[in-house]
């Protein structure tokens, strides 16, 4: 049976989750400054104009079984104000799911799960803390490691620099595609009321990682200086918990339409 499904965030990452919910038989609405770049699919889906700044919502009803909130903090001046915003119109939600970002752990050496110590001043903390205290019972908090795919890799920007730090330092991420299993998985459940991180269980070291990826593609190598402390991040917890595989290696991703 399909389920009524509100979208905040359909940038590049919420785009993807559109296409693989399109022809799923769900009543879905997206919540969106520019009305006009959906209207080809407005015979698939619901359009919902929307303010972030205020959360003013063109939609009376909140009573939604899944909202999934993916807004990124960039460009917003108070984003969590618009977090909260954004809770109080859909104070009906069933299951309210969060994306949020490993960046929030402190940065220290060693392994890192969702126990360990968090920034308690890190932006995107505190939207998680409106998401807990306006849902209890209600959310699921997925805080994701740096995201790459075809079209967005990191390579490109460490090859424009002359130096690059903390190349010992490991990597922590994980494919578009994987967070989008992920989240579809989700919509299947009911909320756990718990925070999980999302991250490929390989952490190469940055300058073995880039390197190959600068070397297979671009033909050129990465300067990286040696050095540096960095969290390796463990999301086996969400994999154990929903019986979940990251099918998406960070190592077969294909960079032929990334120009440096």
């Amino acid at each position: 049976m399909g389920k009524k499904i509100l979208l905040f965030g359909v940038g590049w990452l919420g785009k993807e989750l559109v296409q693989s919910l399109l022809d799923e038989n769900h009543e879905l609405y997206i919540a969106t400054r520019d009305v006009d770049k959906w209207l080809s699919f407005e015979l698939k889906l619901k359009l919902i104009e929307v303010d972030l700044q205020s959360a003013k919502l063109n939609c009376e009803d909140s009573s939604f079984d899944l909202v999934i909130i993916m807004l990124p903090p960039s460009g917003f001046s108070n984003y969590v104000q618009v977090i909260k915003n954004i809770c109080l119109k859909i104070s009906g939600a069933t299951h309210v799911v969060y994306t949020s970002s490993t960046g929030v752990y402190e940065n220290i050496e060693g392994l890192v799960n969702e126990e360990s110590k968090v920034d308690e001043k890190h932006v995107v903390f505190k939207a998680e803390q409106q998401i807990v205290k306006m849902f209890p019972g209600k959310y699921t908090i997925l805080r994701l490691s740096g995201l790459i795919s075809d079209d967005r890799h990191p390579t490109k920007f460490l090859l424009k620099k002359d130096k690059n730090f903390g190349g010992e330092v490991p990597v922590n991420l994980i494919h578009r595609k994987d967070v989008i299993r992920a989240i579809n998985c989700l919509k299947e459940r009911e909320a756990s009321s718990e925070i999980y991180n999302l991250s490929y269980p390989e952490n190469p070291s940055r300058s073995d990682y880039y390197n190959f990826y600068a070397q297979k593609f671009f033909g050129r190598m990465i300067v990286f200086l040696s050095g540096g402390q960095g969290k390796t991040i463990n999301g086996s917890k969400f994999a154990k918990k929903y019986n979940y595989q990251y099918k998406m290696s960070i190592w077969d991703v294909r960079l032929n339409n990334i120009k440096v």
